[in-house]
């Protein structure tokens, strides 16, 4: 599941990123084009940045919850890795409770390279979700942009005879 998360979200940040290179009108355009680029180019990039915002989230979410169930795992098989050591019947007189530790800690290493790769993904989504959110909030101050730049022809454009 790591790698297609991380695969996936590499995608939607991907997409995200395309999303933000939206070309803004320049300053001066018609105020009938700037109204067109609002509805037709920024709105439906928002309404995908709102749909790629709640995806990466319920991603951060999943890999959180997987390294958490990583860690318990790893905690699992150490104690009764350690547990095992502990109980078996022959002397155990110059072995210390260090040395016991020691082969719990290499019987649980599968275990704790899997919490390892969990955490990481979770801690790369995380990032990848924070990029996404200042994409989607770059989106979001375009429209302000435009929205202001059309206030500013309304009165104007009220004053006209017609």
């Amino acid at each position: 599941m790591s790698e297609d998360a991380r695969q996936r979200v590499t995608a939607l940040l991907n997409e995200m990123a395309q999303l933000r290179a939206i070309e803004v009108p320049p300053h001066g355009t018609d105020p009938v084009e700037v109204h067109r680029v609002l509805r037709e180019v920024v709105r439906p990039a928002l309404d995908r940045a709102e749909v790629i915002m709640a995806e990466v989230a319920g991603h951060r979410r999943r890999a959180r919850r997987e390294a958490k169930h990583a860690v318990a795992a790893t905690s699992d098989a150490y104690d009764e890795a350690l547990v095992k050591f502990s109980t078996r019947a022959m002397s155990r007189e110059y072995e210390s409770i260090k040395d016991r530790e020691v082969q719990a800690r290499v019987t649980s290493s599968p275990q704790r390279r899997e919490q390892r790769v969990a955490e990481d993904t979770a801690d790369l989504i995380e990032q990848a979700e924070d990029a996404a959110r200042g994409m989607f909030f770059g989106l979001r101050d375009i429209r302000k942009e435009l929205l202001a730049t059309l206030e500013h022809y309304l009165p104007w454009e009220a004053s006209l005879e017609r």
